[in-house]
């Protein structure tokens, strides 16, 4: 491998998609501009990759269909590792004037400040804003001085390591500044020191010491373990040493995390070396992939198709028809994800197993969850008909008690009227002269009563005592009639009130078992539809 002591390397140079990248925009610009043109480098790298990695119709589908992808990148202006595979060592002075903007660093940066005095944070200040806007020299003659004024903050001397490296093309004077800054981040940020170890690693490697590009790198991995970059450093360092298990076993890593990374490793030369393992990578992770997605594809046909037999064999019985069009889309849905897997690529796969099963497999919970809502729906409605049932049954008994009741108020009141009035009008118009003056016994209280309990006394028990021209024969029929008459009114009230229960109980009694039917079917079904969400 050639050295490059005093030229930029290849790896180092800004790539054809990030040449408008440079200093002297504000933040918020750098970050759109780099969000386009991360896309852009994206979009070149898909169209050319080869047919492990993404089918042509994948392609075709272009960048914005890599939802994940886009999305990080849209995250860029607060964190700037979610560059992630995008990440090129040629925009590293912009990076680092995001970095700097970021949250976390600035109030790192503002306690490593609070002691100076103003001279030492003007010098900060002014340091700062001449390499926001791109005049290099007069930052490096800021940054410098401000060195001799706090060089505990490790900001300046990354600042300085990235002029040295990229601006004047002094890599060991950039080196010196690393290590300084890997000394002074080391207590107050791991991401810091971690991203320190990648530039030294960065430029050991440029100077041929791969072993301790290898190793430096490795240490940036332990710092900061969640780091894709480290992690894909390392690999390159590895494959250039070809320790091609270390560096395929760390680049396995990272694509798990960011298939897009396959993009860039297929086109990274510093792979070279280990191509044959790379591209066997790159099969192996598109059939791991490939054995999932077909396993859960397969699952879920065969729970599909024991749905739709259920489906047509309840329809008639119960009312699913609110889930049909439900299950039709989700067979449309899966006629089109038996087209994505047989494009037969990595990424395909990829976004099967991320995006459209579980959409899929959510889709199918839906439905399940709405048939089962159904069912006990049904059931809950047949239980609420059961309970309205028996308090319309219990309301005709409770009427039919509470009617005998006026009832008998009524025949006791009847009774007790007539028992003045039937006597009294009788001995009027049966009586003559002075007689009629017993009228008024029928007309006082109690007596009346008395008089006419003695007369239905004799009536019954001494009939043939009395004689049939009698007046008070006549009397005494008038009160039996009465009574009779009242009982008889009596029983056929009780009657007809009976009568009108047992209607009511008879169509309860019915109405009891449909119920309950419905309840032992959907019960049933219920069963049936739990066993099979269960296979």
């Amino acid at each position: 491998m050639p050295l490059y002591l005093n030229e930029l390397a290849p790896w180092e140079r800004k790539n054809e998609y990030y040449h408008t990248i440079q200093l002297g925009k504000d933040v918020n610009e750098q970050t759109l501009v780099i969000k386009k043109q991360a896309k852009a480098m994206l979009a070149s790298q898909l169209a050319t990759t080869n047919s492990i990695i993404a089918s042509k119709e994948r392609i075709s589908e272009g960048i914005d269909s890599l939802v994940d992808s886009v999305d990080r990148l849209e995250r860029v202006g607060q964190s700037i590792d979610d560059l992630q595979s995008t990440f090129e060592w040629g925009i590293s002075e912009v990076v680092w004037q995001l970095e700097q903007n970021r949250t976390v660093l600035k109030n790192i940066l503002e306690v490593l400040m609070s002691p100076l005095d103003n001279q030492a944070r003007e010098r900060r200040i002014r340091a700062k804003e001449a390499y926001d806007n791109g005049w290099l020299d007069d930052a490096e003659e800021e940054y410098l001085e401000s060195e001799k004024l706090n060089k505990f903050d490790f900001s300046i001397h990354i600042s300085l390591g990235i002029i040295y490296l990229f601006k004047k093309i002094d890599k060991e004077k950039a080196l010196s500044y690393f290590e300084k800054a890997i000394k002074y981040a080391k207590p107050k940020s791991p991401d810091m020191t971690r991203d320190a170890l990648l530039y030294k690693a960065l430029i050991k490697f440029d100077f041929g010491e791969i072993e301790e590009a290898e190793k430096f790198s490795s240490d940036a991995i332990t710092l900061s373990p969640n780091s894709l970059k480290a992690y894909y450093q390392n690999a390159q360092y590895n494959a250039q040493l070809k320790n091609h298990i270390k560096s395929i076993d760390n680049l396995e890593k990272i694509i798990k995390q960011d298939k897009l990374y396959c993009l860039k490793a297929h086109e990274d030369t510093l792979f070279d070396p280990i191509r044959e393992y790379v591209n066997n990578l790159f099969k192996k992770l598109k059939e791991e992939e490939k054995t999932k997605a077909i396993k859960t594809y397969d699952n879920i046909i065969i729970k599909n198709k024991k749905m739709d037999l259920f489906f047509e064999k309840y329809s008639t019985k119960i009312n699913i028809s609110r889930v049909v069009n439900n299950s039709q889309q989700i067979n449309r849905d899966i006629i089109e994800l038996k087209k994505r897997l047989d494009r037969n690529s990595l990424f395909d796969f990829i976004e099967i197993n991320n995006i459209y099963l579980p959409a899929l497999i959510n889709k199918c919970a839906n439905l399940y969850q709405s048939v089962e809502n159904e069912i006990k729906e049904i059931i809950y409605n047949a239980k609420l008909a059961i309970g309205n049932t028996e308090y319309k049954r219990k309301k005709a008994e409770n009427e039919h008690l509470s009617n005998i009741e006026e009832y008998l108020g009524k025949t006791g009141g009847f009774i007790l009227i007539a028992s003045f009035i039937v006597p009294a009008v009788t001995t009027l118009l049966v009586t003559d002269g002075w007689e009629k003056l017993s009228t008024i016994l029928f007309c006082i209280p109690i007596i009346s009563q008395i008089s006419s309990l003695v007369l239905l006394e004799q009536f019954i028990f001494n009939f043939s005592g009395l004689s049939k021209d009698s007046d008070g024969i006549v009397i005494a029929w008038s009160i039996v009639i009465y009574l009779i008459t009242a009982i008889i009114l009596f029983v056929i009230s009780k009657s007809i009130s009976k009568a009108k229960m047992n209607r009511t109980i008879i169509k309860t009694n019915i109405d009891l078992g449909d119920a309950k039917k419905i309840i032992n079917n959907a019960n049933s079904i219920l069963n049936e539809f739990e066993n099979l969400l269960k296979q």
